[in-house]
């Protein structure tokens, strides 16, 4: 007793090993509970799974671990009851399914074993439900009569009662096979596989990534960009990723994710700025980088060689059943993650990492899965996974990852990453009204500058406008910075026009600098009332506005840099 009680408080703190333990040790006793219930063991498997599914999710509102099995057999129970109530006249009881041939019998030893155990099944089924139910959860794995009584809340002189009867009422022969039959039609080991639709320990995707828990005792850079960040989380799930570095910055020390500059250079990411009219909360839209809305994704999965699928729901008209079936396929048969736009919060890129009732509930990452506007629809799993039903009006679009094909040339890469970086920034307008680039800050400081935009408005409007603005700053800051460091990874990993690059981030750093000075005239970054109201002051709109095109000019040399490195190059 005190080591399942331990397991479970292990389990309890989200230690996965410590779950399939308890999988393992109550799996056969869950499975027998439930045939005595349904008669089925197919269906028995069912209710299990799903049962073992809902404990998982509610385990640490388990307040006494020692209570755990008659907690779970209630579980068990309820999940009989919604099949027994669906009344599913389609199935086929498992027993009644011929087994595949054993050629080591003979046809008519095959077919009287079938009799035999049907006729042991048949008996266990007439037998009154207090002896059924002892009777299938004591030989189903040979479990002890005290952990019997345990799971069933019953005495254990009554156990005993009801197997002594048991075998009364069962004839001589049926009672020594109803060991070998229970115990064949007991799950096996793939049981545990089967009941977590989920890949564990993808690691996390947050807004608040470097305020988590350090790693090898570093804190971890922001990451705000999503599909980057997606994506490295996947490589660092699948092994693949390209490892860190450790930096020093104010006097403390980070963890930059090489992976993540490398995607936030080869995605477009780190140069883009996006401004469209109207208070348009959407700017940081990854699809708003280009006219081509997939550039960002091809190119992404192209730098790091791995083959890939996209379905957009808008452009091919796409159904629920195929996404939910991409979605189980890759989880379910390749183990891998999917990435999703949308699902939870605004358009952005998330990771499923899981499913369950058969796609009806998804399960993963979200940048915004802890923002209280969007999580009242959530549950949450014990690793903190979201869980989410009603998907697919959320979701925008799927990138299904394949099999690694192999990269490019880095130079080949960095060449075309560069050209990129220099069409994103000199492009005005992209998807016909949206401002780009260079003509991104302009539009961004004449926005600022309206004060009909900010006179007489309430918080709520302050706000939004502020919010707007604080998201074109963020692109810049974060961008820029990841630009600086990608452009001297350039430097490091190939030989190239070290000089014209280099010059080139250190414009982009300098950009990133300014961004603080922008926020330093509201009282620092992040979104508030307070910082909404200090920025609706003409004076402070005007000092940002020339902050603004000051970070227009270091774009624009970055962009004159580059354009003379590739010449040389």
């Amino acid at each position: 007793m005190q080591e399942l009680e331990n397991l479970i408080r292990k389990a309890q703190k989200g230690d996965l090993s410590a779950f399939d333990a308890i999988v393992q040790r109550f799996r056969d006793m869950a499975v027998g509970y439930a045939y005595s219930v349904l008669g089925d063991f197919h269906l028995a498997e069912d209710a299990a799974q799903e049962a073992f599914v809902q404990a998982y999710r509610d385990l640490k509102k388990l307040r006494k671990p020692q209570a755990f099995s008659s907690w779970f057999r209630r579980i068990v129970f309820k999940y009989c009851d919604r099949i027994t109530r669906k009344k599913l006249h389609s199935t086929i009881p498992f027993e009644t399914i011929v087994e595949p041939a054993d050629s080591s019998r003979s046809p008519v030893e095959i077919i009287q074993k079938k009799e035999d155990q049907d006729a042991v099944l048949d008996g266990i089924k007439a037998l009154p439900e207090h002896e059924r139910v002892a009777t299938a959860l004591f030989y189903i794995d040979g479990y002890s009569m005290a952990e019997v009584g345990d799971f069933l809340e019953m005495p254990l002189g009554t156990v005993k009662s009801s197997l002594h009867s048991a075998r009364k009422r069962l004839k001589e022969r049926m009672v020594e096979m109803v060991e070998e039959t229970l115990k064949s039609h007991a799950p096996g080991k793939d049981f545990n596989d089967r009941i977590r639709r989920v890949l564990e320990k993808v690691p996390v995707i947050t807004f608040q990534l470097h305020q988590k828990k350090e790693t090898s005792g570093i804190r971890r850079c922001p990451e705000s960009m999503a599909f980057p960040s997606c994506l490295r989380s996947y490589l660092e799930y699948v092994g693949d990723d390209m490892g860190y570095k450790k930096i020093t910055i104010h006097n403390k020390d980070w963890r930059l994710d090489t992976t993540y500059v490398y995607l936030m250079g080869t995605t477009g990411s780190a140069f883009r700025l996006s401004w469209k009219s109207g208070w348009y909360m959407g700017n940081p839209a990854i699809v708003l980088i280009s006219d081509d809305s997939f550039a960002p994704y091809r190119r992404g999965m192209e730098s790091v060689g791995y083959a890939y699928e996209m379905a957009d729901k808008e452009e091919k008209r796409i159904k629920e059943e195929h996404f939910r079936k991409k979605i189980i396929e890759s989880i379910q048969e390749k183990r891998h993650p999917v990435i999703a736009n949308g699902v939870v919060g605004p358009p952005v890129d998330c990771l499923i990492t899981g499913f369950d009732e058969e796609g009806d509930v998804l399960i993963g990452w979200s940048f915004f899965q802890g923002a209280r506007e969007f999580s009242a629809d959530l549950e949450f799993e014990p690793s903190g996974y979201f869980r989410k039903r009603n998907w697919f009006k959320d979701t925008q679009r799927l990138v299904i990852i394949g099999k690694k094909k192999g990269r490019p040339s880095k130079e080949k890469i960095y060449k075309d990453t560069l050209e990129w970086a220099i069409k994103i920034i000199r492009t005005p307008i992209v998807h016909g009204d949206c401002h780009s680039g260079l003509a991104a800050y302009e539009a961004w400081a004449e926005a600022i500058l309206q004060d009909e935009e900010f006179a007489d408005k309430k918080v709520k409007e302050l706000m939004h406008r502020y919010h707007v603005h604080q998201d074109a700053s963020g692109m810049v800051a974060e961008g820029r910075w990841y630009a600086y460091q990608f452009l001297q990874k350039v430097t490091e990993d190939v030989s190239c026009p070290k000089e014209e690059v280099s010059q080139a981030a250190q414009c982009f750093d300098e950009e990133h600098s300014l961004m603080w000075q922008l926020w330093s005239l509201v009282g620092g970054p992040g979104a508030s009332a307070e910082k909404a109201k200090t920025f609706k002051d003409p004076e402070v709109r005007r000092k940002s506005a020339d902050i603004i095109l000051k970070a227009r000019e270091q774009d624009q040399r970055a962009a004159d840099c580059l354009k003379r490195a590739l010449k040389m190059w």
